[in-house]
Protein backbone atom coordinates (compact mmCIF):
# COMPACT_ATOMS: atom_id res chain seq x y z
CA UNK A 1 0.00 0.00 0.00
CA UNK A 2 1.35 3.44 -0.89
CA UNK A 3 1.01 6.32 1.51
CA UNK A 4 0.22 9.63 -0.09
CA UNK A 5 2.21 12.61 1.04
CA UNK A 6 0.12 15.66 1.86
CA UNK A 7 0.80 18.31 -0.73
CA UNK A 8 0.30 21.91 0.32
CA UNK A 9 -0.83 22.74 -3.21
CA UNK A 10 -4.15 21.07 -2.34
CA UNK A 11 -4.96 24.01 -0.06
CA UNK A 12 -6.66 26.95 -1.76
CA UNK A 13 -4.34 29.84 -2.47
CA UNK A 14 -5.63 33.13 -1.14
CA UNK A 15 -5.19 36.30 -3.15
CA UNK A 16 -4.65 39.43 -1.08
CA UNK A 17 -5.95 42.89 -1.81
CA UNK A 18 -3.06 45.34 -2.04
CA UNK A 19 -5.18 48.15 -0.56
CA UNK A 20 -6.57 46.39 2.54
CA UNK A 21 -6.34 43.07 4.38
CA UNK A 22 -9.12 41.26 2.51
CA UNK A 23 -8.27 37.86 0.98
CA UNK A 24 -10.06 35.96 -1.79
CA UNK A 25 -9.86 32.48 -3.31
CA UNK A 26 -10.88 33.65 -6.78
CA UNK A 27 -9.17 36.29 -8.90
CA UNK A 28 -12.48 37.61 -10.23
CA UNK A 29 -13.79 38.27 -6.72
CA UNK A 30 -10.59 40.14 -5.84
CA UNK A 31 -10.92 42.25 -8.99
CA UNK A 32 -14.58 43.03 -8.20
CA UNK A 33 -13.67 43.95 -4.62
CA UNK A 34 -10.92 46.35 -5.78
CA UNK A 35 -13.24 47.91 -8.36
CA UNK A 36 -16.06 48.44 -5.85
CA UNK A 37 -14.16 49.22 -2.66
CA UNK A 38 -11.10 51.07 -3.87
CA UNK A 39 -12.10 52.87 -7.05
CA UNK A 40 -11.53 56.60 -7.52
CA UNK A 41 -15.30 57.10 -7.66
CA UNK A 42 -15.47 56.03 -4.04
CA UNK A 43 -16.75 52.60 -3.36
CA UNK A 44 -19.87 51.60 -1.55
CA UNK A 45 -17.92 49.25 0.69
CA UNK A 46 -16.54 50.12 4.14
CA UNK A 47 -12.84 50.96 4.54
CA UNK A 48 -12.40 48.15 7.09
CA UNK A 49 -12.91 44.42 7.00
CA UNK A 50 -16.22 43.50 8.67
CA UNK A 51 -15.21 39.85 8.97
CA UNK A 52 -11.89 40.39 10.74
CA UNK A 53 -9.88 38.20 8.35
Amino acid sequence: MKWLKHDKTDEPKLLSCKYCDMKFQEKERLKRHIRKAHSEKGGDMPKFNLFGT
